[in-house]
Parts: C-alpha cells; structure tokens; sequence
C-alpha cells in the first residue's frame, strides 16, 4: 500500500533540500554551535577538565538552549513569510488552487516545508546538547522538554508566518508583519512581563500587576523555555498558556487566510463581493 503524502508538501522538500543552500546552513551552524559549546565548557573550567561542576554546565545548557531559540525564532519569518504571497507575485498561485489540494492541504503543505530546514538545525545540535549532557548539565528530562518546546515555537511562528503570507498581498508586507510578530514574541512580551513585575515589587499589594506579568512572560518563548529549564523561578506548566493563545491567533489568522484562497466558502456573508478576481493576482 502506497504512503500518499501531499504533492506541494513532496515537491517544496525536493526544492528545498535538493540545492546547496540546505547541507551548507546545516553544517555551519552546526560547526558554529559546537566551536561555541566547546568555547564555553573550556572558559568555565579554565582549561582543567577535572573541574567541570554541573551547574556550571548547566549554565551552558542554559545559554545554548536560548542562543538557539533565538537564532531560530528569527529563521523562521525568512523561509515562510514569502511562501504564499511568493506564489501570487510568480502567477502561480491560481494555477496551484486549480490542483486537488485543498487551501487548508496548501497551508499545511507550506508551513511544514518551511519549518523543515530549522526542524533539521534543532535536530543536528542533539550531540552537542549531549557534551552538556555528559557533565551533569542537564537530566535527560529537560534536554526532551527544550527540544520538544523549540520545535514547537518553530511550528507557531511558521504558521503565523505563513498565513501572514496569505493575507498579505506582497512578499515585503508578509516580511514586515511576520518578523514584527516575531520581535514582539520574543522582546516586547518580555519587556512588558519585566516591567510588570517590577511594578509588583514596588507595590506587593497589586496582584493585577503580577497576574499580567506572569501573563506576558508566558507568551515569551525564551522565558518559557527557561522555565523549562528550571533557570527562572516560573511555574513549568507555563508553556500551556502558550500553546493556548497562539492556538487562537492562529484560528483568527486562519479565517481570513482561508477567505483569500478561497473566497467562495464565505459567498453567503452578507457582505461578501462576487469581483473575488483580485484575490488570486
């Protein structure tokens, strides 16, 4: 019995993984991320092995493990965000509805074939994560939980990214509001959770501050992965409230994503316009 996989899914991983550009960025970061590793454990003990505590592996782990969260985060935007409107601007996208997939198969098809390459950069660092590892930097638990969570946050912001690009009717916007929602992820929502919190600890009385404070330190996913890690003092099931507001923003992004692709679920809103052209050109 033959496996049938999407046909834009198998054909956007033939285009991306077949060109040089894929086992070039792999094998960079990963040479950057394990001189990096090295750099860290040899300054930490000065260049004596037989020193080398746990918890100052520990604080490696913690540095990589958001370098890492970082580098990806800030990936993501640059392979999803023209994957749609890219298709408008070649002419491609009308012909690519006219094909048995369906606008959800294509979303899914594109957020998955842009979030393939960091899923790879996230999987080929597990040896270096394993050095740490070895000196009693981190349990096995948390290594799983980590990995775990940035694959996630890589799957959340393609998705944004790539309905960003939907929406949008250019490549340049989609860019703009992609790498924004990116930029308020991982810094606004985390200034904001600081600022709060700093509010509490002027005024110990105001639990509003606080409950907003915990509020947006759990949509920041460098403070949850933290969390995770045990580096701050948080709740470990903070990343649940992530997964529920993203879940949401994406459903509300995923409304109007839908109505450019296929404006003729939404014929019978009263407001709806039969000149539905424009929305494939």
């Amino acid at each position: 019995m033959r496996l049938r996989i999407n046909p834009l899914l198998a054909k956007e991983f033939h285009q991306r993984m077949r060109t040089a550009r894929a086992p070039i960025v792999i094998t960079s970061y990963l040479c950057g991320m394990s001189i990096l590793t090295f750099f860290l454990l040899y300054e930490n003990v000065q260049g004596q092995l037989y020193l080398v505590q746990p918890t100052k592996s520990q604080q490696v782990f913690v540095l990589l493990s958001l370098l890492q969260m970082t580098v990806v985060a800030f990936l993501a935007p640059a392979f999803a965000a023209g994957s749609v409107s890219g298709e408008r601007e070649r002419k491609t996208l009308a012909v690519l509805l006219t094909t048995p997939v369906s606008p959800i198969g294509i979303l899914l098809g594109k957020v998955l074939s842009s979030s393939a390459l960091l899923v790879l950069l996230v999987v080929v660092t597990l040896p270096v994560y394993s050095l740490v590892f070895l000196f009693g930097g981190a349990v096995p638990q948390e290594v799983v939980s980590v990995l775990a969570f940035q694959l996630l946050t890589i799957v959340v912001i393609s998705t944004i990214c790539v309905l960003f690009s939907t929406i949008a009717l250019r490549s340049t916007w989609s860019t703009v509001f992609s790498y924004g929602t990116v930029g308020l992820m991982m810094v606004v929502f985390g200034a904001l959770g600081y600022g709060l919190k700093g509010l509490y600890e002027q005024n110990p009385i105001d639990l509003f501050t606080l409950s907003w404070s915990h509020f947006f330190y759990a949509l920041n996913p460098l403070y949850v992965e933290a969390a995770l890690e045990g580096a701050v003092s948080a709740d470990p099931s903070i990343w649940v409230t992530f997964v529920e507001f993203y879940a949401v923003a994406i459903v509300i992004l995923l409304v109007p994503s839908l109505w450019r692709l296929r404006p003729q679920w939404f014929s019978w809103l009263p407001f709806w316009s039969r000149s539905t052209e424009k929305q494939y050109q």
